[in-house]
């Protein structure tokens, strides 16, 4: 992105600002010069995550094309420098830039494939299967291994925040899917010394769902 375009258009957005929420009046896409912005939509009266976008990617971009109200909230995650771009501006940038044209295409394409594959995992996996997904992304951010090192660790209450936050999964629901995968032994619940709870496991519950 040229310094020139980024003077013309760019401003700074703080960490926490929202840039606009799902349902309000869209007339403008945005692109991310320097920063990282959370892409999210409500789904069972929980905030879920669809995307967090870096350095050089862009949203907001139907608004050039329809007339419809924001299908999604866009929250700055830290503090970024964002360009903001209405349809004259965009056409002036596509006209005078094959590049960016170029990029714009191949990036819409990779969304629609992603889409794509979104919509298939839903319509396939039970919330069961999807809990065991969210087991493996939380375990790389909160998880440890026990002492032997053979047996996974999560801690309950903040996984259970997370399938909340990311994936729409009530508290309620999370529970009785977890009370169903340890019914099936496929986890196990237990307390630490201080009363703490986490879920236990075998890394091979990965493998046996192929999942990564």
């Amino acid at each position: 992105m040229s310094a020139e375009l980024v003077k013309r258009f760019g401003s700074t957005y703080s960490a926490g600002q929202t840039i606009f929420k799902e349902g309000d009046h869209a007339e403008e896409m945005f692109i991310i010069h320097q920063g990282q912005v959370n892409i999210s939509k409500r789904a069972r009266n929980a905030e879920q995550i669809l995307a967090t976008l870096r350095d050089g990617d862009f949203f907001g971009e139907m608004a050039l094309f329809t007339d419809s109200a924001r299908s999604a909230t866009a929250t700055v995650a830290v503090e970024s420098t964002i360009l903001r771009i209405d349809k004259k501006s965009f056409d002036y940038m596509v006209n005078g830039n094959t590049a960016f044209a170029i990029n714009m295409i191949r990036k819409l394409c990779e969304r629609l494939r992603n889409a794509d594959n979104q919509i298939s995992e839903l319509l396939v996996f039970s919330r069961e299967t999807r809990v065991l997904k969210a087991m493996s992304a939380y375990w790389n951010i909160e998880g440890h291994k026990d002492a032997s090192g053979e047996v996974l660790l999560l801690p309950y209450l903040g996984f259970c925040d997370y399938l909340k936050k990311t994936y729409g999964i009530t508290v309620e629901d999370a529970n009785q899917s977890l009370l169903k995968l340890r019914n099936q032994n496929l986890l196990h619940i237990r307390k630490d010394l201080a009363g703490k709870q986490y879920i236990s496991f075998s890394p091979k519950i990965f493998e046996y769902f192929n999942i990564v």
